[in-house]
């Protein structure tokens, strides 16, 4: 019978764990890795790792089918690396080198280990009462790291680097990237030759690159062949993870990495580590979330597909109402500001709702229709006087929907205006509390008047804590009344960060475990929200901005704004989750095609979302087009399912087309959207993998069928879809 994980943890802490090797009491160890040791090793088809049975460091991890080595160097192997802030020193650094050596358990089946140091030596503090229990076992997912935390000591573990690769190495040839999801976009960073440094120089003594979780839950390490995934698998999420890249001992020319092993004197690596940040109370036991190291071969896509196959362990979407299922497009409309534009009347919705029904576009998001406009008075969202009466407002929305016009609502819960007497009042108890007792605050959005575009008397945000009961109930309570208003659902701005601060609360006032990471307190939030609109009507919208992808348990719609180059990372990793990307410009073709290549509805934005539809008659007709072309093929371009790249091949002679495929789900036929953003033609020749040369061509301009052999010419900034005969 197969032991879990958390099981095995229990056993190794319990020493139930058969041991392999023991570490006697002795001086700490101070050599720089495993030169020259046999090691300990776990092995499967895939993977190979050996590990240092002094210090538990990382010695060798290598693809075994490939012979790809990821950890370089076995001298340069680490650890782990432990902050313990002292009184009067922040960085109190415990590495994991320089430990007793640790007690070693492996076990039956030869596809676990365990490491535990009972008892960590520090430089400046001596012995610290803190035990750390090491799981490493090989499963279906990779190789998976779980450590266990028990701090009897008198300090805060503040940070924990675990797992560690300390020489990441270098491909034979050509670059080494990192790829990683950020607002529903792949982004692709070097890592070798040139090396980004992300954080001030002025703060760190070595260039750095952090990527955060939840927002990126894995991380992509690749060159021009293959690649290693790491991915944190936890869905709590409980605390912060940074997948961390550091170089030693620092640039050569500046943002560069030096091409050597050594210079100056001093050896040449680039680190890779998980930094998980646990914030361990004295007394307290915590267990990290899980990270998981597995090669793979191909390009992001197939890394990619690691995290899809754990996804699907998990992800449960909610209800997609009938209308959002349909191709279909929306508006984006602003009525006002807290700069006080106050553009827009209630009661004239309807003539901007006659607009939609004349152009086909089905839904409206409403976006500063309470008090002060836009981003005013957070966290009240009661209607603007100035605008019209709440009855007004509500039969604005039941006349757009008998006109077909859906009204999805516009709201913001993450921070509040501080200025208001509620918040003076009351609503400053429930603030994001740093370690000192600040509230984690922003400096205001700048609306439409010249002294807030200069930056002048914005007016300043808290952010709230989502892990605080009573911010929640607050929250919810003001989404009811809106709801009251009858719309089609509503949509939450800014549902994927806490700014650049507020990840963790330290008040000790909300009744949470202190710190408490807001952004597990955001599914807290989702599920009491998602409960409030199932109970009202399983058929209303629940949309966020930019949602990372642990929210889509929860969020109907996510909103973002994607532009030419970008890499479609939760398209492919969902290839029929409701997107909706903004289009936006007079003449915007290419945010048309955009949202044909990559199955996004349309969201119409004339200046900057404040105005008619009308207004830009070239952008409106193109995606008018664009829209009846997807309702005439939608087997093969809105219910077929997402593959990106994967399945064809595109070839002109300047490398300047975009394409991606879909398959039909039935007959498992591609269907292949070919978009030139070049403002001339491009000749393309366009093979599937079955090596068809029949195909059906179809495109916005010329929605008729028409056979080809796969050379086409795709006009200048417009489409061509080839669908296999």
């Amino acid at each position: 019978m197969k032991t879990d994980r958390r099981q095995f943890l229990q056993q190794a802490m319990s020493g139930a764990v058969a041991p392999l090797l023991i570490g006697a009491e002795g001086p700490a160890n101070q050599h720089g890795g495993g030169a020259g040791l046999k090691g300990v090793t776990l092995e499967n088809d895939l993977i190979r790792a050996v590990f240092d049975p002094a210090t538990g460091a990382l010695l060798e991890f290598s693809n075994t089918q490939t012979d790809r080595h990821f950890q370089h160097r076995r001298e340069l192997g680490r650890s782990f690396v432990l902050v313990a802030p002292l009184p009067e020193r922040l960085l109190h650094v415990i590495d994991g080198l320089h430990q007793i050596p640790p007690k070693i358990g492996k076990g039956a089946d030869g596809k676990r280990l365990e490491f535990a140091w009972d008892g960590l030596r520090s430089e400046h503090a001596g012995r610290l009462d803190i035990r750390l229990t090491a799981v490493v076992e090989l499963n279906e997912w990779g190789l998976v790291f779980d450590m266990e935390i028990e701090n009897r000591s008198s300090y805060r573990v503040e940070s924990i680097a675990y797992p560690y690769i300390g020489d990441l190495a270098r491909p034979r040839s050509g670059e080494l990237r990192r790829a990683n999801y950020n607002y529903c976009n792949l982004s692709v960073v070097p890592l070798f030759p040139s090396f980004e440094n992300e954080r001030g120089y002025w703060g760190t003594e070595y260039p750095i690159q952090m990527v955060p979780t939840p927002e990126s839950p894995f991380v992509l390490i690749l060159d021009d062949q293959e690649g290693l995934y790491a991915g944190c698998h936890d869905v709590s999420p409980k605390e912060r993870v940074e997948f961390t890249f550091q170089l030693k001992p620092g640039f050569g020319r500046v943002g560069e990495v030096p091409p050597g092993d050594e210079i100056g004197g001093e050896k040449v690596s680039i680190e890779f580590f998980p930094t998980h940040l646990p914030f361990a109370q004295p007394g307290e036991s915590y267990q990290l979330s899980p990270i998981v190291l597995k090669p793979f071969v191909g390009d992001w896509h197939a890394g990619t597909d690691y995290y899809k196959a754990w996804r699907r362990t998990w992800m449960k979407q909610p209800h997609v109402p009938k209308w959002l299922q349909d191709v279909h497009s929306w508006q984006m409309l602003q009525m006002s500001t807290w700069g006080d534009s106050l553009r827009i009347r209630y009661k004239d919705l309807v003539k901007y709702g006659e607009v939609c029904v004349r152009h086909g576009v089905q839904g409206i998001q409403l976006i500063g229709w309470t008090l002060y406009g836009q981003d005013g008075r957070l966290p009240i969202h009661d209607i603007d006087p100035r605008l019209g009466t709440r009855e007004e407002l509500r039969e604005a929305i039941a006349k757009l929907r008998e006109m077909g016009i859906e009204v999805v609502l516009y709201e913001k819960y993450t921070c509040t205006d501080r200025g208001t007497d509620w918040y003076k009042r009351e609503l400053h108890q429930y603030a994001s509390k740093d370690i000192f007792g600040n509230t984690h605050g922003h400096e205001g959005w700048r609306y439409d008047t010249p002294a807030h575009l200069a930056g002048i008397n914005t007016r300043p945000y808290a952010w709230m804590c989502m892990n605080s009961c009573k911010w929640r109930e607050i929250a919810i309570d003001q989404i009811r009344k809106s709801l009251d208003l009858r719309p089609a659902g509503i949509f939450l701005d800014e549902t994927q960060w806490h700014g650049t601060n507020a990840f963790y609360c330290f008040d000790p006032k909300h009744g949470h475990r202190v710190p408490a990471y807001n952004f597990g307190g955001d599914a807290a939030f989702e599920v009491m929200l998602r409960k409030l609109i199932d109970r009202r009507d399983k058929e209303l919208v629940l949309g966020g901005e930019g949602c990372y992808d642990l929210q889509n348990r929860h969020y109907t719609l996510s909103y973002h704004r994607a532009g030419v180059g970008h890499v479609p990372a939760i398209r492919y990793i969902d290839p029929w989750l409701p997107m909706m990307n903004w289009v936006y410009g007079y003449d915007d073709r290419e945010g048309v095609n955009i949202c044909l290549l990559y199955r996004y509805i349309i969201s119409y934005e004339p200046r900057n979302f404040r105005g008619y539809l009308g207004e830009f008659p070239l952008t409106l007709e193109y995606g008018k087009k664009m829209d009846a072309l997807r309702r005439r093929y939608r087997e093969f371009l809105w219910d077929a399912e997402f593959q990106d790249t994967i399945g064809a091949t595109v070839r002109d002679d300047g490398g300047k087309l975009v394409y991606a495929i879909f398959r039909h789900a039935r007959s498992g036929r591609r269907a292949v959207v070919v978009v030139n953003h070049d403002r001339i033609p491009i000749p393309a020749e366009v093979r599937t993998a079955a090596n068809s040369r029949q195909f059906v061509a179809v495109s916005p301009e010329e929605p008729e069928p028409r056979t080809s052999d796969g050379k086409i010419h795709v006009p200048a900034r417009s489409a061509i879809v080839l669908i296999e005969s």
